[in-house]
């Protein structure tokens, strides 16, 4: 019942991560008695599609044959399913019933697990099944002890998107290289190459155009101290500490906020795969499971665009020390000798 219950899961998996306990998944299942369990997540547009095109085929499928029938249910974006599912939990007033089964961040999985409701996947799990996983993402979903509460089935890590139709203009036009996108310090002093260089293109002063822009501010705080040589936030049992070198956040400061205030990396639409199709930049750092939103083409305005090739490359690391952010709704981050490849 073991392997039967584990391998239910795992054709559940794409973005699922929550067992609920007392949810409507007890019980054995038979097709003249199937059972049925509701899946939450917060997908939208292709990953709903996707998503929800193998839920239609665990139905048809297993889900058939072993009397399973499987729902799903879009909540909006994360914060909309969190709020959702944390008012069903509480018992709120026109809040809907809990289901079995939900995507979540490790915040609102530490919330529900404190109030009972998020079930020991291990029970779920053979030991065979969970020596498949990186064991580091199986730990990540450990609360306290050994019980698993997350099962890490939506990891990413970040990669850098390079627009190369744009760039290989101004790489012979200066000579540069892409090799000098393969450290922070390079992208910020690229940057600064390329606001001067497109500000030369103009008999208007002080009008460069930005290179880059990255997604996740936390990220590049997390992963650039490590790679300083420093652990921004540790925990002891159960209490976390930060440890603020000077030294490591000025670093972090010169090739993150000075290059925004200076121009050479922007912002402007909510994610910088946005930034991308307008052309504010022509490379940015963001999580490979947003590859799908990355842009082949570019529009500067209502009426002009150009068709682009797109080059992906390996995250960024310091001079000193490469290290990268592991995400997912786990998160978590790696550097070589903490047992596993840097995820790069």
């Amino acid at each position: 019942m073991k392997h039967h219950r584990a391998s239910t899961l795992t054709a559940l998996s794409v973005g699922v991560f929550l067992l609920l306990t007392g949810c409507g998944a007890a019980g054995a299942a038979s097709v003249s008695a199937p059972v049925s369990i509701t899946v939450w997540s917060y997908y939208n547009g292709a990953q709903l599609i996707s998503f929800n095109a193998l839920v239609n085929e665990f139905n048809n499928t297993v889900g058939k044959d072993e009397g399973i029938v499987v729902t799903s249910s879009s909540q909006g974006t994360v914060s909309d399913l969190a709020n959702n599912v944390l008012a069903a939990a509480k018992g709120e007033v026109g809040a809907e019933e809990l289901p079995a089964i939900v995507a979540a961040y490790a915040d609102t999985a530490y919330q529900m697990d404190q109030m009972g409701f998020v079930a020991d996947l291990d029970a779920y799990l053979t030991e065979e099944e969970q020596n498949r996983y990186v064991e580091s993402f199986l730990k990540e979903g450990q609360f306290s002890g050994q019980e698993i509460k997350i099962f890490p089935v939506a990891k990413s890590v970040e990669i850098l998107a390079v627009n190369e139709t744009d760039w290989d203009v101004f790489a012979q036009a200066t000579g540069t290289s892409l090799d000098a996108l393969a450290t922070v310090e390079g992208v910020t002093e690229t940057a600064e190459a390329y606001y001067n260089w497109t500000d030369s293109l103009t008999p208007e002063p002080n009008d460069g155009k930005a290179l880059f822009g990255r997604d996740a501010m936390a990220n590049y705080f997390f992963a650039g101290s490590m790679q300083l040589g420093t652990e921004l936030i540790t925990v002891e049992n159960g209490k976390a500490a930060l440890n603020f070198d000077r030294g490591v956040i000025h670093k972090l400061w010169d090739n993150y906020y000075v290059p925004y205030v200076k121009g050479y990396f922007t912002a402007t639409g909510r994610f910088r795969s946005d930034d991308l199709k307008t052309g504010s930049i022509i490379a940015c750092v963001g999580s490979s499971s947003s590859a799908t939103y990355l842009p082949d083409t570019v529009s500067t305005s209502d009426t002009q665009s150009h068709s682009i090739k797109l080059k992906i490359l390996p995250c960024l690391n310091s001079r000193r020390k490469p290290c990268a952010i592991q995400q997912g709704r786990d998160g978590g981050y790696k550097r070589p000798g903490d047992g596993d490849r840097c995820q790069c």
